[in-house]
């Protein structure tokens, strides 16, 4: 604006204020967890990473997420099994936010239960003796994933498939957009039925013809 230039503040330059303020009042994409309300932890493992996500549901009963966690795996790391991988993940996350475990009650949603098998093992090698002092040391409860039913958040880590030769980071976890890529659709050719059976053939994308016959009952 000009010096000594008049101004006329209408009602769209009202408008475009009120909604500035009310962009600004606005909480972050990563929200304060609230004392005294347990948190809910996300994780995951996929073939060459691990992922974390914690969250914690607000007054109106919707989960703000409060931190991200992803790192790719060593050549050790790469060995494990897919349910001692779930254990990493659950290090991983404790080691990392610590803070968060020793002042609220933990919620830990994934596909299986870490914390019961390392309890469940008769004889604990170093390095599951090591990850079951660590779980012991928090009030983690865990609940199956499926039990969680329009959780949003779960999509994160449950079908979130990072491509291998993407690179991982602890300084903008969440920056990573999601990879969608769009396949060429399939033909399906039906053939009727006869004599109490059907059948179905599929060609693919590439050429590949995928035949099917059930029995009709």
């Amino acid at each position: 604006m000009k010096k000594c230039a008049l101004f006329n503040c209408d009602q769209t330059c009202s408008d475009a204020f009120k909604s500035i303020k009310l962009y600004l009042a606005k909480p972050p994409v990563l929200a304060s967890p609230i004392l005294g309300k347990l948190l809910i932890l996300y994780i995951a493992a996929q073939e060459r990473s691990i992922g974390a996500l914690l969250a914690q549901e607000n007054s109106e009963g919707k989960e703000n997420s409060l931190y991200y966690l992803s790192r790719t795996m060593t050549p050790n790391e790469l060995n494990y099994s897919s349910i001692e991988k779930l254990c990493l993940a659950l290090v991983f996350s404790i080691q990392n936010m610590k803070h968060y475990f020793q002042a609220h009650v933990v919620r830990l949603i994934s596909r299986e239960n870490p914390i019961n098998f390392v309890m469940s093992k008769p004889i604990l090698s170093d390095r599951l003796a090591r990850w079951y002092l660590q779980f012991q040391q928090f009030e983690i409860m865990y609940i199956p994933q499926k039990a969680m039913k329009g959780q949003e958040l779960a999509d994160f880590l449950e079908d979130y498939l990072r491509p291998d030769d993407w690179e991982l980071t602890d300084d903008l976890p969440d920056e990573d957009a999601m990879n969608i890529e769009i396949q060429p659709p399939w033909k399906m050719y039906f053939d009727g039925d006869a004599h109490h059976g059907a059948g179905v053939v599929f060609s693919t994308s590439q050429e590949e013809i995928l035949p099917f016959s059930f029995t009709l009952k």
